[in-house]
């Protein structure tokens, strides 16, 4: 029997805590090399835009799935489809955010620059403020009228003052944490815009960050470097070469200096979050994640006998 958890179930289960709470095994996960990624297919950025498709596998976990629309999730030790699980991931970006700032960014982190305006903005502060005292927001987007808006809901969601810019250097001027989500084809942040002590935070498009970024940073760090490396793979990502593809292929650096999460959840790898060391984190667009998530709805939803079962 399939367990079906519509949308409203999935999100009714599913918060900011508990996000970050299913995705910390996920990081220790990837550290250790027990996950498994398939290679994305489609969204908007494709050379033919379709739904996004992802998936991979936990094997730690026992779990594996696909996520299209609704998550398909498998047990890997007998293939048994045990639940299409709907409204599992819309947390998935933020809460990997909110970790890498867990771990990432100075204790006394309180000011964040955000630039980019789109859905996954507001909850990214809203996991920020779980693990930092977050008590300024500074926000550029190059549309008025969303910049406006999201700095009126983060106002009311957060408690805190978000201030709209109309460019983005107040956004990064006084930033402890920089947030950068843009769909920009162009660089919007070179390693000259960060100052000593910044932690930067990024899940946009793979060319959103200025080569000096990469260079220069102390530290460079991501869920999966593999994962990390692929997603800057023009052929993962059509008519978009990333940064990272760029200099790896130019021999102008070496991907082991991508430092995984979980090893720094693990404590086997020491941050590099002093006073002056700036430090990036790359959210590395889901897969396991995604399935983590999902069964942290299905195991709740199979305690509190929600959802639908159908034998399929």
């Amino acid at each position: 029997m399939a367990l079906i958890i519509p949308r409203e179930v999935g999100e009714q289960l599913l918060d900011a805590q508990g996000a970050m709470d299913a995705l910390r095994p996920v990081m220790v996960e990837e550290a250790a090399g027990t996950t498994l990624h398939m290679p994305p297919f489609g969204g908007s950025k494709s050379a033919r835009p379709t739904f996004r498709l992802v998936g991979g596998g936990l094997y730690g976990m026992q779990r594996m799935g696909v996520r299209a629309g609704a998550t398909q999730l498998f047990d890997t030790e007998t293939g048994r489809l045990l639940a299409i699980v709907g409204g599992a991931t819309q947390w998935r970006v933020a809460a990997t955010m909110g970790l890498g700032a867990q771990y990432l960014a100075r204790p006394d982190a309180a000011r964040v620059g955000l630039l980019g305006s789109g859905r996954n903005a507001l909850p990214i502060l809203q996991c920020l403020a779980l693990v930092r005292p977050i008590d300024r927001v500074d926000l550029f987007s190059p549309t008025p009228a969303h910049r406006e808006r999201l700095a009126e809901q983060a106002t009311q969601a957060l408690n805190i003052p978000v201030t709209a810019h109309d460019n983005p250097r107040p956004a990064i001027a006084d930033a402890d944490i920089l947030v950068v989500g843009t769909s920009s084809y162009s660089p919007v942040v070179s390693f000259s815009d960060l100052h000593p002590g910044m932690h930067v935070t990024s899940m946009g498009m793979s060319v959103e960050l200025d080569e000096s970024v990469y260079l220069q940073v102390d530290q460079v760090v991501a869920p999966s470097a593999e994962q990390e490396i692929d997603s800057h793979n023009p052929i993962a990502a059509p008519h978009i070469e990333g940064v990272l593809y760029q200099l790896v292929n130019a021999g102008r650096w070496d991907s082991s200096r991508i430092v995984e999460l979980g090893s720094i959840i693990e404590g086997e790898v020491p941050a590099r979050n002093g006073a002056d060391d700036i430090n990036l984190f790359r959210e590395s667009r889901g897969g396991p994640g995604d399935i983590a998530l999902a069964n942290w709805v299905y195991e709740r939803a199979r305690e509190r006998g929600l959802g639908v079962e159908i034998d399929l």
